[in-house]
């Protein structure tokens, strides 16, 4: 009887180190982990990703400010510019906002031109053309990333534009290089909106 209890005893242990008291297999829960967490680090799921942001708007506030100067200076007259920015600004509310793709090529076009028109004095006119080219590109960049337009032809005349102002550029190069520091700015400007925007929608 003696050994009979005991064997009892024995089994009864064994049962309760198997299962717990749910009649679940303990074992089996402990060893239950999603797959990838075993082995890592609370912190090390999530690794933070590098932020180019801010070093993209020193950029672009740097070559704002120096180009402000070049107002100050009375180098640089915004009028022009301010009308033809306030026109296609009228067209660029409205695309935006109803998502009409064919209301932003000439907003877009008509801001860049702005941006040209009133640098044109200091650049023998080459701003022009880039300002032209710049507002094509932007309607291929904005076309793709907002109204989910994959269509090419926007960068047609932007290289072209782009390439005919080198031209004018090269055949001006003393009055174009006598402007000093006023592409220093603009560079800035350029490199700000790269880091911020161009790197993460290429």
């Amino acid at each position: 009887m003696a050994a009979y209890d005991d064997r009892q005893t024995e089994l009864e242990q064994g049962y309760r180190s198997d299962y717990s008291s749910a009649g679940l297999d303990t074992q089996h829960l402990a060893a239950a982990q999603p797959p990838g967490v075993a082995g890592t680090l609370p912190g090390a799921l999530a690794a933070p990703q590098p932020r180019t942001h801010h070093a993209a708007i020193a950029l672009i506030s740097v070559g704002i400010l120096m180009l402000l100067s070049r107002l100050g200076m009375g180098q640089i007259d915004f009028t022009a510019g301010l009308v033809l920015l306030t026109i296609g600004s009228c067209f660029l509310f409205f695309a935006f906002w109803r998502r009409i793709y064919g209301l932003s090529i000439p907003g877009l076009i008509l801001a860049g031109l702005s941006v040209g028109v009133t640098l044109a004095e200091l650049t023998s006119g080459v701003s022009v053309l880039w300002g032209l080219s710049l507002g094509f590109l932007l309607i291929y960049i904005l076309g793709k990333a907002l109204f989910r337009i994959h269509s090419v032809w926007p960068t047609i005349p932007s290289v072209i534009l782009f390439g005919v102002g080198w031209i004018v550029a090269i055949t001006e190069l003393p009055t174009f290089f006598a402007v000093g520091l006023i592409w220093l700015p603009l560079l800035l400007v350029g490199a700000g909106l790269y880091l911020g925007w161009g790197r993460h929608t290429a």
